[in-house]
Formats: C-alpha cells, sequence, structure tokens
C-alpha cells in the first residue's frame, strides 16, 4: 500500500508535465496551420520558405540585416538614411550563432527560433500562472495561435523579450536573484526597455527585507550586506551597457540607438497629446478603428493592466509593465500595440481574468483562434503598418 501511494502522485507528477508540455506543442502545430492558410490564401507561392518570408513585414527586415551583415559603422548614402543601431543585438546575434550551425535562410532559421522561444515561454509561464490550467491554454494560444502570434513566430524581438522576461519574473518568485541578474543583463541586450526590469528585481529584494522584519531605512544598509544580492542588481544592465560599448567603439557614439530614433520619425513630446491625437484619428470610411486608435487603445488598456497588477501587490511587474510602456509613448505611438502585447505580465494577468469564468475562457479562446487567420492575411497584406 505504502508504495502504490508513492507511485501514484509520481505518475500524476508525469501526467502532468506531458500535458503542460503537450498544451503549447498543440498550439505551435495548430497555430502554423491557421497561419499557413492565411498565407496560402493571398500568395501564389507555397512552401514553409515562403510562408517565413511572407511573414517577415516592417522591423523584420532589419533584423535579418544586422544578423546577416551585422551593424553599420556609418550611414551609407544612396542605401539608407538610416542605421541599424535602434535594434538590440541579442536576439540578431542567437540567429547568427544557430545560422553558423545549420545552413539554412537566415528567416527559416529565425522562425522556427522564435517558435521555440515562444514555446519556452509557455513552459516558464506555467509557474507563473499558479498552474492554472484554463489561463495557461489562454496565455498558449494567445502566444501561439492568437491574432497576433505572427509576432511571436517570425523574427521580432518579441519571442526572446516575453521568454526572458517570464524567466526574470520566475526567478524573482524564486528569489533565485543570481538568475534574475542574468536574465536581467540578456534582457537589456534584447530591447532597451529591458533594463527596467532591475527595479523589479529591486522591488522584490525590498519586500523580502520587510518579511524578515526589516525597515525601510535599513534596507540599503542590508543590501550592502549581501554581496549576492548586489550583484544580481549590478549585472541587471549589462547587456545594455556592453552595447553602448560596442557603438563606441565602432561607431563612436555610444548612444547611437537613441540618437538614430529620430531618423525613424520618432521624436519626444507629451505622450497625453500622441494619445489624444490617435483617439481622435477618426476613420474617413467604415466604422473598425484606425491604425492610430488601436495604438492608443492599447496603451491605455496596458497601463491600465499595470494599474490591476499594482493592485493585485505585483508592484514590480506593474512598474516594469508601465515604464515599457511610457518611454516608447514619449515619442509617438508606433509599434504600440506590438510593444504592449509582447508584456508577458500583461498578457500572462489578462489570461489569468478571463479564465476566471469558464464561459468567457471558452469564448476568448475560440475567438484567439478565429481571429488568428483574419490578422495574419492583414500582417501579409502590410495592413498593420503601425502595430
Amino acid at each position: 500500500m505504502a508504495l502504490e501511494d508513492v507511485a501514484r502522485p509520481s505518475a500524476g507528477a508525469r501526467a502532468m508535465v506531458i500535458t503542460v508540455a503537450a498544451v503549447p506543442l498543440l498550439f505551435v502545430i495548430g497555430g502554423l496551420a491557421i497561419r499557413y492558410a492565411a498565407f496560402a490564401s493571398v500568395s501564389e507561392e507555397t512552401g514553409f520558405a515562403a510562408y517565413a518570408r511572407a511573414l517577415c513585414r516592417w522591423d523584420c527586415a532589419w533584423y535579418v540585416g544586422i544578423s546577416e551583415q551585422g551593424y553599420e559603422r556609418f550611414p551609407i548614402p544612396d542605401h539608407s538614411n538610416v542605421g541599424r543601431w535602434g535594434f538590440f543585438p541579442l536576439y540578431p546575434m542567437l540567429v547568427a550563432a544557430i545560422r553558423s550551425v545549420f545552413p539554412f535562410p537566415t528567416i527559416l532559421i529565425a522562425t522556427v527560433t522564435s517558435i521555440a522561444c515562444s514555446y519556452a515561454a509557455c513552459l516558464v509561464a506555467w509557474p507563473l500562472l499558479e498552474k492554472n490550467m484554463r489561463a495557461y491554454v489562454l496565455y498558449c494560444a494567445f502566444l501561439l495561435s492568437g491574432p497576433f502570434s505572427f509576432h511571436f513566430t517570425t523574427f521580432l524581438s518579441e519571442p526572446l523579450f516575453a521568454l526572458l522576461t517570464s524567466c526574470v519574473f520566475l526567478a524573482l518568485k524564486r528569489s533565485s536573484y543570481l538568475a534574475a541578474g542574468v536574465s536581467s543583463a540578456l534582457l537589456s541586450a534584447t530591447r532597451l526597455v529591458g533594463v527596467f526590469v532591475v527595479f523589479a528585481t529591486v522591488i522584490q529584494m525590498f519586500s523580502e527585507h520587510r518579511r524578515e522584519g526589516g525597515s525601510a531605512l535599513s534596507f540599503p544598509r542590508w543590501l550592502l550586506g549581501r554581496p549576492d544580492l548586489l550583484v544580481a542588481v549590478l549585472i541587471s544592465p549589462a547587456g545594455l551597457f556592453a552595447y553602448i560599448l560596442f557603438l563606441y567603439l565602432t561607431v563612436g557614439d555610444g548612444f547611437a540607438f537613441l540618437h538614430i530614433q529620430r531618423a525613424f520619425g520618432r521624436v519626444a513630446g507629451n505622450p497625453l497629446v500622441f494619445l489624444w491625437d490617435g483617439l481622435s484619428a477618426v476613420p474617413t470610411t467604415g466604422w473598425l478603428p484606425t491604425a492610430p486608435q488601436w495604438s492608443a487603445l492599447a496603451a491605455i488598456a496596458g497601463l491600465a493592466l499595470s494599474a490591476v497588477l499594482a493592485v493585485r501587490r505585483q508592484y514590480g511587474a506593474a512598474l516594469f509593465c508601465a515604464l515599457c510602456i511610457i518611454l516608447p509613448l514619449i515619442t509617438n505611438l508606433a509599434s504600440m500595440v506590438r510593444y504592449v502585447i509582447g508584456l508577458a505580465p500583461l498578457t500572462m494577468l489578462l489570461a489569468i481574468l478571463l479564465s476566471a469564468s469558464k464561459l468567457i475562457w471558452l469564448a476568448a479562446l475560440v475567438l484567439l483562434l478565429g481571429a488568428c487567420y483574419f490578422m495574419t492575411v492583414a500582417w501579409i497584406g502590410g495592413y498593420l503598418a503601425l502595430v
């Protein structure tokens, strides 16, 4: 009897592991089928390579260029009036490293790598979702088969950004600060706003200090007495600093990634004005919102969800997500939908909220899968220029 009691939980645990691994795999397959059907409906080409090329829109071409040719040392006349410096290097480097082993086209390797990163992001999300199976299914569907799944399955920074963000918050959940610091360093080399996750680490450390009975005034002294925590904080922006050093040595301007933004039409302004201008861009025909309206609504929804995270006392995640929205919003609304859906804490929170009711959960799941086809057609056709 004792042996049976030991074996039963083990068998149940194995079944759960298989289920957790199988759910995102099913959405990988289903998402590929839906998106390929959308591709086939608008393209005369066939094959996975043609499909991968068709999904490579907008910023994807910049990442392909970085992966294949690296960064320019100066603007190239008659070739481009901007440099690639605004796009951070970690993901293009990863794809280039894989391509050195497997001799396939860059976009093909990047597509498979993005799918793998998104799959891994789902697995990391399982404990962050408190092992809520309905929320887990919804989150996996969103990343791999949802209306914006093309962002997570082509050569954009979203797949790696979502994965590393999830790794940081899982490490913090387990008080593994060194692991959080390493993941944060990689995150800051993936996208500029990734450096803000260090605030979540410090907030988590402060919360731990308070739980141990420490006061707010004694926190700095407590932190200085913990070399492991100091190392975790100090290495968090290492990816950004390494990129700054690289740009200084090669271009002569360590902040070229900021200065080049003007060439992309990003100039600092009042974010409230940008939001108002976006909401005011009413459609001239039809009833569907315009791209600026979608971007403004995405920013507002993202900030609202960040506030919900704060209400739920997830202060680190709330601050990180709010900063990741506000910083690009200071310049304009371009790509705002991408920036918001790429914030794993927000999409996980939304999955949790929608899974509270089984009926709402089922409706959300059907809506995600149903919208995937039409949004992919719009993406391939170039109708989602600002998302």
